[in-house]
Formats: C-alpha cells, sequence, structure tokens
C-alpha cells in the first residue's frame, strides 16, 4: 500500500530513514538532534521497533468497538463521514475534551466530545515508511500479538477522521487552540489539506471496524450496549462519585412520584364521592358530581399524557431503528453492486 501522502506533503521533518543495520531493515534517526533516540512528542519512546510497535498499539488499536462493530447500528448513523467539523463541534456547544485513549476518540455525551490528538510522528513520512506500510509480523510481534494490518488498518481509520474534523481555516484554528495538531508545527490549511487530502480517499474496507462504517458515537449508548454485547456495566465510567451516578435518576423519579400523587388523590376524592348514597344534603349533590366528573377527567388526562409519552418514545426509537435498517439495506445493496460490476468488468 501506497503511503497517503507525498514526502513533500509531510507535516513533520524529524525523522529520516538511515541505511539498514545488521538487521536488513531500515531504521529511524532524529534530524533535530541525531544523539536523541525518542520517538517526537514521545519521550519515553525509544526509536526501535519494538518499543515503537507497542507506542502504535496503545495508540491507535481499538479492541472493544472492534468487537462491538457489528452492532454499532444501535448506537450511531452508519456512514464514516458523519464527523463534524470541529467549528461546528464549538457552534453545537460541545466542549472538546482531549483524549489519550483512542476507545474514546469522537465519542460524545451530553456536551462534550471527546478527540484523540494527532501524535506528532503521524506526520512524518519516514516513520509511515518504516512503520506502517512496510510492517511484517515479525515487527509487529507483540504481547497482544496483533496482526499488521490490523494496527495500518487502525492507523488509517483514525487519520481519516482528521479529513472531517478538520475543513476550513475556523476549523484549524481549534485544532490548534485545543492541542489537536503538534504545537511545535507551524501549519497552514493549504499545507493541511495537502497532507490530509490522501486520507480522504482511503475506502471503508481499508480501515478497521471500528472506523469502516461508523463516525461519532454516543457513549451513553455504548455504556448500554456493552452490558450485553461485551459483558461490562460500562463501557467507559463517565461519573466519578456515586452523588452524579445517581443525581441522573433524580428527575424520573420525581416526575413518577408526581403522576402517582395525582392519579392517588384523584382516585380517592372519585371513590369519596357517592352521588346515590344519602350522605350530605341535596346542595352537596353538585359538588360531589363535580368532584366525581373531575377525578374522573384527571384520571384520563394523566392515563393519555402517560401513553402519549410512551408512544413518542416507541416512535423515536423504532425511527431509529428503520433508519439503521435501510442503512445496512443500502450498504449490502451497494457491495452487491460492486460484486456485479467486478464480474461484469466494469471496477
Amino acid at each position: 500500500m501506497l503511503i497517503p501522502f507525498s514526502k513533500d506533503h509531510q507535516l513533520n521533518r524529524q525523522l529520516k530513514i538511515i541505511n539498514p543495520g545488521s538487521s536488513g531493515s531500515p531504521s529511524l534517526i532524529r534530524t533535530d538532534d541525531p544523539e536523541y533516540r525518542c520517538l517526537p512528542g514521545q519521550p519515553r519512546v525509544l526509536l526501535q521497533s519494538s518499543y515503537i510497535s507497542q507506542q502504535l498499539q496503545r495508540e491507535f488499536l481499538t479492541p472493544d468497538l472492534d468487537t462491538l462493530a457489528p452492532h454499532l447500528w444501535l448506537v450511531a448513523t452508519q456512514s464514516s463521514s458523519h464527523i463534524s467539523p470541529l467549528h461546528e463541534q464549538v457552534l453545537k456547544g460541545c466542549n472538546i475534551v482531549i483524549t489519550e485513549n483512542p476507545e474514546l476518540h469522537l465519542t460524545w455525551t451530553d456536551n462534550r466530545v471527546f478527540i484523540k490528538p494527532v501524535p506528532s510522528y503521524m506526520l512524518s513520512h519516514a516513520f509511515w515508511t518504516t512503520q506502517l506500510v512496510s510492517l511484517t509480523p515479525t515487527s509487529t510481534q507483540s504481547v497482544q500479538h496483533e496482526p499488521p494490518n490490523a494496527l495500518l488498518k487502525a492507523a488509517l481509520g483514525f487519520m481519516r477522521t482528521y479529513y472531517y474534523l478538520i475543513q476550513h481555516d475556523s476549523d484549524l484554528h481549534v485544532a490548534k487552540q485545543c492541542r489537536l495538531l503538534p504545537s511545535s508545527a507551524d501549519i497552514t490549511l493549504e499545507q493541511f489539506h495537502a497532507f490530509i487530502a490522501g486520507f480522504g480517499d482511503i475506502q471503508d474496507d481499508e480501515v478497521s471496524p471500528r472506523y469502516s462504517s461508523y463516525g461519532t458515537l454516543r457513549l451513553s449508548r455504548l455504556n448500554f450496549w456493552a452490558k450485553i454485547f461485551l459483558r461490562r456495566f460500562q463501557f467507559y465510567r463517565i461519573n466519578r462519585q456515586y452523588g452524579e451516578y445517581f443525581a441522573r435518576f433524580y428527575a424520573p423519579i420525581l416526575f413518577s412520584f408526581g403522576i402517582l400523587t395525582v392519579v392517588l388523590g384523584a382516585m380517592q376524592v372519585a371513590l369519596q364521592a357517592d352521588v346515590s348514597g344519602d350522605r350530605g344534603t341535596h346542595r352537596w349533590v353538585e359538588l360531589q358530581e363535580a368532584s366525581l366528573w373531575f377525578s374522573v377527567t384527571t384520571l384520563i388526562c394523566i392515563c393519555a399524557i402517560g401513553l402519549a409519552l410512551l408512544f413518542l418514545y416507541l416512535y423515536m426509537l423504532l425511527r431509529e431503528l428503520l433508519f439503521a435498517a435501510k442503512g445496512i439495506i443500502r450498504r449490502k445493496r451497494g457491495g452487491v453492486q460492486v460484486e456485479i460490476a467486478q464480474k461484469d468488468g466494469l471496477a
């Protein structure tokens, strides 16, 4: 596979390839300081294949989301381009929160969206040449035993998200302000576009399952479905205190108590308003009839409101499921058309 950007368009020139050593494989050296044998932006990672391989796995692999990939249609829109540019994230009132956890990249909850910054070394053509495109099974052997293509697909999928995140000069300004790009690089929009343009041509089958059909993911839904598909209580724990966790239940509980109080009060009035009996004088009959009518009307209104809310929830849920099902059908039809075209020699 070719590197998605040319050497002239790289945004980091701190690395270069030196002649192969005794192992026969090329190695990297720092151009700014040859004696400094650490990865740019990662002073704890040495410029050796074993250390770099472990670093790449920590930075880009998303095993949990890859496991959830067949079920992510329940969580988000089935489109890898469903990623709002950074200026739209700000326009929607979202606070951009930096995360170094690749599983949280482009997940959102409430008014927060989690975005992983681009590592400085990922902007280097020499790094891609020696560590990603030229991956071999021996160079990626580690504790996790991930195949080389899985690591490359994860890196391609991650970088492709920035093709959608940064589209305008305002997006680049937000990226620099939020430190999503290396602060040491003075990058213009033209330079970034020349670098990232090739990633926009990456197809869904060339990236990892997490990025193949999905962009932004709702974290609350991930937490819900993780109980079923990952056998975990939560996908990622946001609330660090019990008070914050239980606070979200207060409103529906109080609402339920309020509804029950009104219903029970109306039932009590209805039971006490006995117009057929001889209790009280004739002048109280009209009041008893009005109380009975009002209590029954209240019960009917409460039931109607409850049913309306229930049907509204079911309608919204059904609409999302139908939308997801249509997306699956469209993708399957598109795949069938591609296969037919390939058989006919048209693709």
